[in-house]
């Protein structure tokens, strides 16, 4: 058993729990287990950026906030499934936001939400050989 020291994430022995359950925070606890960073913490410390999200155009200026939220709850749901799928950084101005992420289908999954629930233009550029992709969110 392994307990990440950045997010708390426990290792049980078979995969990564970020949200570990009471039951099994006790049992980390009573096993004194080894401190060793995720998957998730090690590809922000390695700036392993396998996507890149871009919210622009004018509806950008007047739901941010909107938009951020859903970004945010996209993130906390595939993090759920996945530890190493995370928010690197968000990078905000007046005309864009930019978003990198440590998982590649992380960046898609966030496109395509923000496509379903504010319409817009999609454009999703995967690389050919390396794990990354380019995501273009743009409303008028």
């Amino acid at each position: 058993m392994k307990v990440c020291p950045l997010c708390n994430a426990i290792y049980d022995g078979h995969r990564w729990v970020p949200e570990p359950d009471e039951a099994l925070r006790k049992e980390a606890a009573r096993r004194n287990p080894a401190k060793e960073k995720c998957p998730g913490d090690l590809r922000i410390e390695r700036r392993q950026v396998e996507g890149v999200v871009t919210l622009k155009g004018d509806f950008l200026q007047t739901h941010k906030d909107d938009l951020m939220n859903l970004v945010h709850r996209v993130e906390r749901k595939g993090r759920s499934r996945n530890v190493a799928a995370r928010l690197m950084s968000v990078t905000e101005n007046d005309h864009q936001v930019v978003i990198e992420t440590t998982d590649d289908h992380l960046a898609e999954r966030i496109g395509k939400e923000v496509e379903k629930a504010f319409k817009g233009e999609l454009a999703i550029k995967w690389q050919e050989k390396d794990r990354f992709v380019r995501v273009t969110w743009t409303r008028g």
